[in-house]
């Protein structure tokens, strides 16, 4: 790194330097133009210019050699099987995981990607600075609010004041009244949300009911494991000469017993991550969603709720149950914190995140002007739903109705002596990590941190194994050759604000072709760029949807998301999404 600096000052000083050189004689022999022979000519206005320039090209030819050895140094170790044993792979983890995407493209991956339609139509409520309609980019299909079901629970007040009533008669009057009014009063609550809640209300609305087949499997679960337990604990309803008998044989059976069993261990709860602008009412479409989900048939006792801040500089979360739980949140610090503990649990354990965003309102497009300075921005909406499994949450849930894919996750860090490097050189160094790790693994990763088989292992609660200690053991490689495979390359680039990155991004791609491979890429970061949390998880979303449809034609797919201090390699795996 210093001797990089030192190259790089040494070329600006010689720039400089051959800048002032030439002005300062231009002046001298412009007044002294008659001294000038032809031999002091060639001297001081071709010779000495070209001995600096030459210096500068040494120069800048020495640093980029340094660099090409640098980037292009783990490529050779690629060909000595005894030097890569010795690199240590980054961990691995799987993680099953079901999507729904809501674009004003469509839903699907085909409908998005080949989507050629202009989508744009001029605003009725909003204007630009000359008072003119504006183009926006609304998701067209969306029901309106107003026509979507009631959400009572936001009324819950008055079922509370029916049951605190003491006259039995009065109260069943009372709440017959109440409910005579209840389209009132849901009208009336409508009519005080702002426009940005009631566009997402209908954004996750759809988002749900694209995930039917998914929640009604969950439903059908979680009403078999509660009617378990009901049964499981019915000796409270039984007569109360029987209880005691029933209390005793059902102790001896737990002494023999003592160790769980593989039915013991069941998926308790649901957490669901609710990303949202600040701008809107969480705690009204919170209620919006339990309530739907209450519609398969998902109690709302069974539900944890969380609420996160997605559109400010350092976003907050809060639990829906709690008011002063705020800390520091963004996306990296979600899947490292949730996802990656979820992978490595060893017992079942599944995550639903919905998050939604609308460009499309005054609010919105008054803060944009403020902070950029420029009317040139076509406000959009987007929203995406993602349901994250380990593999033993996998096993519990009906594999024929809960459309699920094995996604190998790996996290690309930059070292802590590099923080200060820019981040066009940080991502850099993020594909080239990246390029060298697929192609020393064959496009074939293995998963480094696993769930136990078994519950017993779970509750023994054994420290999971290092991956230079797995590394060891596995043989990570296949027989699979690059050449002629066919590859399918993602990424969050947008092409159009991030030139630099799909420069890069495009020489990573070289190295595969130069291998043989067939590689087809996608740049997906211009659907909804300006959320830092739908960026990165839009694309997933469309990777994982790609992967449902498509697992015999693409032999290999990855998807690399971009983030601050790192980069997110996702990469299908389709063997485990077989099996399963």
């Amino acid at each position: 790194m210093r001797v990089k600096k030192i190259l790089s000052y040494s070329r600006y000083a010689l720039m400089i330097l051959l800048v002032v050189y030439l002005i300062l004689v231009w002046m001298y022999f412009k007044d002294n133009a008659r001294h000038l022979t032809s031999s002091g000519l060639f001297l001081w206005f071709v010779l000495i210019p070209l001995l600096l320039l030459s210096s500068i090209g040494a120069i800048l030819w020495w640093q980029k050699k340094r660099d090409k050895q640098e980037n292009d140094g783990s490529d050779v170790m690629s060909g000595d099987s005894s030097k890569h044993e010795d690199v240590e792979t980054p961990d691995t983890y799987q993680l099953f995981i079901h999507s729904r995407v809501c674009l004003p493209e469509g839903d699907h991956w085909s409908e998005v990607i080949e989507n050629d339609e202009d989508l744009t139509v001029l605003s009725e409520d909003l204007v630009d600075f000359d008072g003119l309609p504006i183009l926006i980019k609304p998701i067209t299909r969306l029901t309106d609010a107003t026509s979507l079901p009631s959400v009572y629970m936001t009324d819950a007040n008055i079922a509370n004041s029916v049951l605190n009533d003491d006259d039995s008669d009065d109260a069943n009057n009372h709440y017959d009244n109440d409910m005579f009014d209840q389209d009132d009063k849901y009208a009336e609550r409508l009519a005080a949300l702002n426009t940005t809640t009631l566009r997402l209300y209908s954004l996750i609305h759809e988002q749900l009911a694209l995930s039917d087949d998914l929640l009604s499997n969950l439903a059908e679960y979680f009403q078999q494991h509660t009617s378990d337990e009901i049964q499981s604990n019915s000796a409270i309803h039984v007569h109360p000469e029987w209880q005691q008998h029933y209390l005793v044989s059902a102790n001896d059976a737990s002494s023999e017993d003592i160790l769980p069993t593989t039915s013991d261990v069941s998926l308790s709860a649901l957490a669901i991550y609710l990303c949202l602008p600040a701008r809107a009412d969480s705690d009204f479409l919170i209620a919006a969603v339990k309530e739907q989900l209450a519609t398969y048939g998902i109690p709302e006792t069974l539900l944890r709720v969380t609420s996160i801040v997605t559109d400010t500089d350092i976003d907050v979360y809060t639990e829906a149950n709690s008011a002063d739980s705020t800390v520091p949140y963004d996306p990296t610090q979600f899947i490292n914190e949730h996802l990656l503990s979820l992978s490595q649990s060893a017992l079942p354990e599944l995550c639903l995140m919905i998050i939604a965003d609308t460009q499309i309102d005054e609010e919105w497009l008054d803060s944009y002007r403020s902070s950029h300075y420029t009317a040139n921005v076509v406000p959009t909406e987007a929203g995406t739903l993602l349901l994250f499994m380990n593999k033993a949450a996998q096993a519990l849930l009906d594999p024929d109705t809960t459309i699920s894919t094995s996604m190998l996750l790996t996290e690309i860090c930059t070292p802590h002596d590099e923080n200060n490097e820019s981040n066009k050189r940080r991502y850099l160094n993020h594909l080239t990590t990246i390029k060298n790790l697929l192609l020393h693994n064959d496009l074939s990763l293995s998963p480094t941190h696993t769930s136990a088989p078994n519950p017993d292992e779970a509750l023994t609660k054994k420290p999971i194994s290092k991956s230079s200690d797995i590394n060891k053991n596995i043989n990570e490689k296949t027989n699979v050759q690059i050449e002629d495979t066919s590859i399918v390359a993602l990424s969050d680039i947008n092409p159009s604000i991030q030139p630099y990155d799909i420069s890069v991004y495009l020489s990573f791609v070289d190295a595969f072709i130069a291998k043989g491979a067939l590689v087809n890429e996608h740049h997906l970061g211009h659907y909804m760029p300006l959320n830092n949390w739908l960026k990165p998880f839009i694309s997933l979303s469309l990777c994982v949807d790609l992967a449902e449809t498509n697992q015999q034609e693409s032999e290999k797919l990855f998807l690399i998301t971009q983030h601050k201090q790192c980069a997110m390699l996702w990469l299908a795996d389709f063997s485990q999404t077989s099996d399963s």
